[in-house]
């Protein structure tokens, strides 16, 4: 029958995925995996010295930055967006290391000025975290598809370097080079290719949401680029995108003709890997 055909025609799918295209990339675990150990680190170093200068609610940002870190950690999954997002927490840790070194005296007024500021930080980088563990998993794809997605990270971070700025001029610090390139947005590749996609539909006036980019080939190999993930992490996770919609019949063709043109495209003619995020 007809969902037998397309169950014979997935594992066809699945068969033609098994190869690598030789794309000369890491494994999402070990392209994170310095970057973690690094800021894991600097929490340490941060809270101590907060602590010891007497710096506002500086336990509770520490705590909120090593779970963005861990989550990162765990995932098994880490596209480049999600490692913007963990240099994205660095950048904050580090800013927060100078504002130690920095701090002064503070009168109750300033002390409430401050406290408002790092209470805000924390719950930035609580949103980070359950944005970074929504896109450690398979399903990720699907999910960097949804058009009016929530916690989007170029919204998170430029609400986080809002922030960093206003603690800066509270505390008066000169902002040279190292600092100004801390508080320069983050490039969020993922999310920009969908913006981009979406743009260009509208454009044309074609149907925007999620079933229309998803049956894409080109956005879902555009994707693929973009995600700066190993060729075969990236095409199991292309058959888990076909794994979620096989229950709706009539959209399996689509699918899986999506599929045939990814796959092929992806051994034929492979992507060069995307620039590394910014150190």
């Amino acid at each position: 029958d007809c969902n037998a055909c397309a169950c014979h025609r997935m594992s066809d799918v699945q068969r033609s995925s098994s190869t690598d295209s030789g794309i000369d990339r890491l494994t999402s675990a070990a392209r994170a995996l310095d970057k973690v150990q690094t800021g894991l680190k600097l929490v340490d170093t941060v809270l101590k010295l907060g602590e010891g200068a007497g710096l506002p609610l500086i336990p509770a940002v520490c705590s909120a930055a090593r779970g963005v870190l861990q989550v990162v950690q765990a995932s098994r999954i880490v596209i480049n967006d999600v490692l913007s997002a963990a240099q994205r927490t660095i950048d904050v840790l580090e800013l927060l290391q100078l504002m130690a070194k920095n701090v002064e005296h503070m009168d109750v007024t300033s002390r409430t000025c401050v406290e408002d500021r790092m209470r805000e930080l924390q719950r930035l980088l609580e949103d980070v975290r359950s944005a970074v563990a929504a896109f450690g998993k398979k399903g990720w794809l699907r999910h960097a598809l949804k058009v009016k997605r929530r916690n989007a990270f170029s919204q998170l971070d430029s609400e986080i370097t809002a922030q960093l700025g206003l603690l800066l001029t509270f505390y008066k610090i000169t902002r040279d080079a190292h600092i100004i390139d801390r508080l320069q947005a983050r490039e969020y590749a993922v999310e920009a290719e969908v913006q981009r996609q979406v743009a260009e539909r509208n454009a044309m006036g074609e149907a925007v949401d999620e079933d229309a980019l998803e049956n894409d080939s080109e956005v879902v190999r555009s994707i693929a680029v973009a995600s700066g993930v190993s060729d075969t992490e990236f095409r199991s996770e292309l058959l888990e995108l076909g794994d979620e919609v096989r229950k709706g019949s009539e959209k399996v063709d689509q699918v899986l003709e999506m599929q045939r043109k990814v796959l092929e495209a992806l051994s034929t003619n492979p992507p060069a890997p995307p620039p590394p995020p910014p150190p």
